[in-house]
């Protein structure tokens, strides 16, 4: 008895140590920078339920690069919006809630015919000359496409994803997170009953403006119907580059470029998490506001 349990041990040190001479250990390799800092700032999206903040966006539109600035806030859940415009159209503002109104945004446009008007979240109005509807300011729209990112390719994660070092932005050292599809190409896709381009963005996570950048016969995000055959991008852009705050774990700067070179490009500033609102804080009567 005693002799099997020293050929036992003896049999049970060997496979140790030849699984450690080659490499096979039981313990999981240590995750790299990139998904340490990637799979933070997930989490740290998912704890944003209120925010205030200001936003600069670039945006390629009929290939010319437009730009905006707005101030907002934002509650997540219910979701409750509120916009003010800085260039263009200084001054106008937008409030929306979940169940207030028809659903519709409540528009100041602060130009003539100076009248207060309420509008669908994806009017024409709303959508000239801009990329995505107002319900992508704050991070919930950023953090579907990262999660979509975790979930399609987070077994060859390193493949894609990269640390790029340290860059100062506005005087801060961010951490600066690099993603490279090799394998973006463009795809069929056909269109589903009910579904527009929005629709489509949010279920395959690609931008719905790039639909109509690759489909000339498409007018607006609307401009499509069931069974038709349409070109999608397989991942939302061949190179995205982001600036993540080390302090806070949030994408401050989201720069997506695609083929023809850049195609959006945002920065967040002046940003105040989880503050808490009153209850006048999206309501068209408060005073601070011009509605």
């Amino acid at each position: 008895m005693q002799l099997y349990k020293r050929i036992s041990l003896f049999f049970f040190l060997f496979l140790v140590s030849t699984a450690v001479a080659n490499g096979q250990t039981a313990v999981a390799a240590a995750p790299s920078k990139a998904r340490v800092i990637v799979d933070e700032m997930s989490r740290a999206m998912d704890r944003v339920v209120t925010c205030t903040g200001r936003v600069k966006r670039l945006e390629r539109i009929e290939g010319k690069m437009e730009s905006g600035d707005l101030k907002f806030r934002v509650n997540s859940k219910p979701r409750k919006i509120y916009v003010y415009n800085i260039t263009p159209d200084e001054g106008a503002e937008l409030l929306y809630v979940d169940g207030w109104n028809g659903n519709k945004v409540f528009v100041h446009p602060n130009k003539f015919p100076w009248v207060n008007v309420s509008l669908s979240p994806n009017s024409s109005e709303l959508l000239d000359k801009q990329h995505h509807n107002l319900f992508a300011v704050g991070f919930d729209y950023s953090n579907g496409i990262v999660k979509h990112l975790l979930s399609k390719y987070g077994h060859e994660f390193d493949k894609y994803v990269s640390y790029g070092g340290q860059q100062k932005w506005y005087g801060k050292m961010m951490d600066v997170i690099k993603i490279k599809y090799d394998n973006y190409k463009i795809e069929n896709y056909t269109v589903l009953a009910g579904e527009d381009l929005f629709k489509i963005d949010t279920k395959l996570h690609v931008p719905a403006y790039k639909i109509i950048e690759l489909n000339p016969g498409i007018s607006d995000f609307f401009d499509v119907k069931a069974g038709q055959v349409i070109k999608v991008p397989n991942v939302y852009a061949p190179k995205i580059t982001i600036f993540v705050d080390p302090d806070l774990h949030l994408p401050i700067v989201q720069v997506i470029e695609d083929e023809k070179g850049m195609f959006e490009k945002y920065e967040y500033s002046e940003l105040k998490i989880n503050p808490r609102f009153n209850t006048m804080e999206f309501n068209e009567d408060n005073e601070e506001y011009g509605f």
